[in-house]
This record gives C-alpha cells, structure tokens and sequence, in this order.
C-alpha cells in the first residue's frame, strides 16, 4: 500500500458516517489511488500533492468503463475536504457539470436480472459452490444486498423459526445498510423455507458460513469475482437479483390491493429504505413492473 492510499484511507475513515458509508468510501479511495498508478502512470505519495487533472484522468477512466459516478465523487470531495483541500473539492473544475455528471438520471445503469439469465447464472454456480448458489438465492428471493447475502448464514435458523411459526416477515441483521436491521416481507415461503434447507445444509459443512473465507473481506471479494465470472457484471451484476425481487415485492402488494403508491412504499420499506423513497424505487428498482 502507498503513502496516498494510506492517507486517503485514514482520511476516509476520520470522515465519519455508517460503517456501510465508511467502508465504501475506504473502497473508493484504495480504487482511485490503484487507477491513479495503473491507468496514469501518476505517482503521488500525499493528497496535497493532487490536482483537478488527476481527478479528471480518473473520472474519464471511469466513463468509459459505463459507470454511474456521482457517489465515487462525492466520496472523493469528502476525502479532500478532511485533508483540509475544501478549495479543490469544491472548486469549479471538479465540480459534476465540469465532469460532465451534472443532471445523470438516477436511472443507474443496473436491471432486473431475467429469469432465464438467473437460472443459467444459479445452475453454473451450483456446479462450482454450492454456498456461492445458495447465497445467490437467498438473494434473489429476499433482495439482500451482497453484503447481506454473504452474511445470511448467521441469521439462516432464526429465518427458518419465523417460517415455521407462520411469520410473514424476516428480519435482516447482519450486513445491512448503516448497521440497521430491516424487515422484508415474505413472498413464497414455501420456495424460500427450501432456499433456507438447503443453506443450512452447505452451512454445516463450511464452517457455519456460506461462503467459506476467514474474514469479511475476502468473502467479499470472493463474492464479487466468482459473480462476475458468472456473468453478474454490469448491468445484471449481484444488485440486479435486489432489482428482481423488489419487482416481485411490488406486484405482491398490489395483487394485495394496495394502491400503486402504497405498493411503492411497503417496498421501499423492505429494501431498507424509509416509506418516503417510494418515488426512488419506482424511478431505480420498480421499472417495468406495474406500479404507477
């Protein structure tokens, strides 16, 4: 690790917020310290030694990979802004419109994954790990997260006792956003109680753990690129199984008579976010699926 990613790194931690925020933002600075060096050739050992042109050779980087920046440079401003450079993070040069991300729909570039393209994905990962597949299920079938996803075991016995006393919710605990538990309702509990027997049995043989790494980070990263490997990159990468189920928590609710905005808010709610982000996840995660 270099002196900038060292620094960036203590910088992004002293910056504060939930751990989830933190630890994306430490993500994004070991990223762009790596890009700096591999894309630029650029080396720089201090953050008050960078410019607005390395963070324009980075932005540009990232552009023609198709990705959605505004989070990475907000997260990029905040660092310079703890190490005391507010003048460069918010000067004009580095600023959304000058980068040309000023105005980008909240859109993302992510869908729901279809099902034929979630199948192949589930049977190829079942013939490499099975607890890699069952953390892809478990996934697709209650919208967890990545990080929830790899942490499910934890939380595999009590989801099972709730089915079993006939609870029509399941509480997530471990990896959630900001550390703050959520309940998802429960779509098919008959498909998700098999999901939760087949965990479980993979579970014992791996340690009490899906997927079998010492630490979080490694499983994280074990995560990710066995993911790709299975085609879940891009527009379809692991969030898009998030995107698929809150499609189906959406037609759920309306089938149940909700109204298209109450649909839209129960959703909300079951993502981890507040009632009051219904419009955003119509706008992210609710296209196509019906709801008004």
């Amino acid at each position: 690790m270099g002196m900038l990613e060292r620094e960036m790194r203590r910088l992004a931690k002293q910056a504060g917020g939930s751990h989830k925020t933190v630890h994306d933002r430490i993500a994004l600075a070991q990223r762009f310290c790596e890009r700096l060096v591999m894309a630029q050739n650029i080396q720089i050992r201090r953050v008050e030694h960078l410019k607005a042109r390395h963070i324009e050779g980075y932005v540009r980087e990232r552009l023609a990979q198709g990705r959605s920046l505004q989070n990475e440079m907000a997260a990029v401003r905040c660092i310079l802004r703890q190490a005391g450079r507010a003048k460069l993070a918010d000067g004009d040069r580095i600023s959304n419109r000058a980068l040309g991300l000023a105005g980008a729909s909240r859109n993302g570039t992510r869908r729901a994954i279809p099902p034929e393209y979630y199948r192949q994905a589930l049977e190829t990962a079942r013939t490499k790990d099975a607890g890699l597949a069952a953390a892809m299920e478990l996934a697709r079938l209650m919208g967890l997260r990545s990080q929830e996803a790899v942490q499910s075991a934890q939380s595999l016995k009590t989801w099972k006792q709730a089915l079993e006393r006939g609870e029509s919710r399941l509480t997530v605990v471990f990896g959630t956003k900001g550390g703050r538990p959520r309940e998802t309702v429960i779509l098919d509990a008959g498909v998700i109680k098999k999901a939760l027997d087949t965990a479980l049995a993979v579970a014992e043989n791996h340690h009490d753990r899906l997927i079998d790494k010492p630490d979080l980070k490694s499983a994280m990263k074990y995560w990710h690129s066995q993911a790709s490997g299975l085609g879940l990159t891009g527009a379809y990468s692991p969030h898009s199984l998030r995107y698929a189920w809150a499609q189906d928590a959406i037609r759920y609710y309306l089938a149940q008579g909700f109204s298209g905005k109450e649909a839209l808010a129960m959703t909300a709610m079951d993502l981890g976010h507040g009632d009051g982000r219904g419009r955003y996840v119509a706008q992210v995660y609710g296209r196509k699926a019906g709801a008004d």
